[in-house]
């Protein structure tokens, strides 16, 4: 029976369901009040008799007719007054000790003896009481009562009595009678049902309840498959709703559903959202040590604002998404970039061979070689800001063109989310940094950027046959949202010790007059912006500037 039940719609099933528990309480409620009925109409039928008998028994007319004897005309006359009075009562008897009726409301009774045994109690001195018997017209309720005389000794007993048949009469008459109403009440209920259905169905927007559930469960399946975490909150900032993608988002413990929003997430604005009515927009927060972009949107319009929707998103993955879009259009501007040098190469090879200058074309052609295509990606990928990424290939680019070696070290990383100062200061830092070491490496190349030892050889020199000494330059940077590092090492000739408590003062060089003003620029840079510079040196060997920005809390 219930798998049919459940095989039905939701509104039939809402219709069956009303239906069948107004039915048991209709059969709850008349059952009890038709039982309670009986019992009450027993216990009054009960009373009445004893009552009657009692009445009779203190008459005194009876008491002179069980003194005398015999019948008295007077009490009989008063006996069938009483009779007539109490309809109710269908048998009144009054016998003596010896079982001698002397009164019975059908006459022809008369003068017989009472033989049914119930009295012996009474004559005995029992207080008054009630049995069912059985008499000349069918089953009895009987009240028993002893007449006394003047001295207190019992000279009769008085008894009177109610047909069963006609209890159970009375029991069958208020059985239909209930049976009646709870037909009566059955059609309301059926009226009802039906009317609360249509009810539900005009509240419901003419939607069928099976239409919405439908929805729901198709609208929660699509809510807790989402990657974003979900939460709804009522006006009090309590949870009412939660998709398995913020329940993850939470540590465990109790169910989600009624917790208060701002106990488990205490960045939440939902009570200024509601006073307000503004929504606040891809906020960053940390949740659990998990950072997080957080968007919360009012449910409603002003001022009728139910509760606050927040939307949590994994700050990572979007991150994530941002440095390839971010890296692809670095590469784009490298690219870009690269194109256009490339075509300047080539300009610069062309007039080269049409002017006769092999030799020069060359040593060109191998320089420009120092810069391949796969560094240019590997750069634009670890240096994701546009202009420093630009400015980098730029320097590799232009050491090339001298013959120095410029690259990035690997695990260098660099993005816009990660620059906690002006993209300038990094720029003047890595510019005059790389610029400084460029003019360091380039100090002993000839006018066409070709070393001075490796032209000599070129023109057939022996005295210069040694080994050509590597001219290379690594740089690092490596940005966070706390402190920034800034490597930059060459293989120069290092750093005179006499020179290198002065190297950052203005006009201070190296290399000869009119310079000392890029290291200058980056002192003043460190400075201002709380960061200090560290520098090693090897004469012969080569130099090492580290720049770190540390950012204050």
């Amino acid at each position: 029976m219930f798998r049919k039940i459940r095989s039905l719609s939701l509104e039939k099933q809402l219709f069956i369901s009303f239906l069948a528990v107004s039915v048991l309480l209709l059969f709850l409620s008349l059952g009890t009040t038709l039982s309670y009925n009986l019992s009450r109409q027993r216990r009054e039928i009960d009373r009445n008799i004893s009552n009657i008998a009692a009445y009779i028994a203190s008459l005194d007319t009876v008491a002179e007719m069980l003194e005398k004897g015999y019948p008295s005309p007077a009490a009989e006359r008063e006996l069938d007054l009483l009779h007539e009075t109490f309809s109710d009562i269908n048998v009144i008897v009054i016998y003596n000790t010896e079982g001698l009726r002397f009164y019975h409301t059908n006459r022809q009774e008369s003068g017989e003896t009472f033989v049914a045994g119930d009295e012996e109690r009474i004559l005995a001195g029992s207080s008054p009481y009630i049995t069912t018997g059985y008499g000349t017209y069918g089953e009895q309720r009987r009240a028993f009562h002893a007449v006394t005389n003047a001295d207190g000794r019992i000279i009769g007993f008085v008894m009177a009595s109610v047909f069963t048949a006609r209890i159970s009469e009375y029991a069958r008459s208020l059985f239909l009678l209930y049976l009646a109403v709870l037909f009566l009440m059955l059609i309301v209920s059926i009226v009802l049902a039906n009317a609360i259905v249509r009810i539900l169905r005009s509240t419901l927007m003419g939607h069928h309840p099976q239409e919405l559930l439908d929805l729901y469960m198709k609208q929660d399946a699509v809510l807790n498959a989402m990657t974003e975490g979900i939460v709804a909150t009522d006006r009090d900032g309590n949870i009412i709703f939660a998709n398995h993608a913020a329940a993850r988002l939470f540590p465990s413990g109790p169910a989600l559903t009624g917790a208060p929003l701002a106990k488990l997430f205490p960045a939440s604005s939902a009570e200024t959202v509601i006073e307000t009515g503004a929504a606040v927009n891809n906020e960053s927060c940390f949740l659990n040590d998990h950072p997080l972009i957080y968007s919360e949107l009012p449910i409603g319009d002003a001022p009728d604002i139910q509760g606050v929707l927040t939307i949590f998103n994994d700050r990572t993955e979007i991150e994530s998404l941002s440095d390839e879009l971010s890296g692809a259009q670095s590469m784009l501007d490298t690219l870009r970039a690269f194109n256009h040098e490339f075509l300047n190469k080539l300009h610069i090879i062309l007039g080269y061979l049409q002017t006769g200058d092999t030799q020069k074309a060359i040593a060109f052609i191998m320089n420009s070689s120092l810069v391949s295509g796969q560094e240019i990606r590997k750069t634009a990928d670890c240096l994701r800001v546009s202009r420093i990424c630009a400015l980098v290939i730029g320097k590799m680019m232009h050491a090339a063109e001298l013959g120095i070696l410029l690259t990035v070290n690997p695990d260098s990383r660099c993005h816009d989310a990660d620059l906690f100062l002006p993209v300038d200061v990094y720029i003047t830092v890595i510019g005059n940094l790389l610029e400084n070491a460029i003019e360091e490496l380039s100090a002993g190349t000839n006018a066409d950027g070709q070393p001075e030892e490796a032209a000599a050889k070129a023109e057939g020199n022996d005295a210069l046959d040694g080994e050509e000494k590597v001219r290379e330059i690594t740089l690092g940077v490596y940005c966070s949202r706390d402190g920034s590092i800034i490597t930059c090492e060459d293989t120069g000739r290092g750093i005179p010790k006499e020179l290198l408590s002065h190297i950052f003062e203005k006009g201070v060089s190296s290399k000869g007059e009119d310079r000392g003003t890029g290291l200058y620029l980056v002192r003043a840079l460190a400075n201002q912006y709380g960061g200090e510079i560290a520098v090693e040196t090897e004469p012969g060997e080569g130099t090492c500037f580290t720049v770190t920005f540390t950012k204050e809390e």
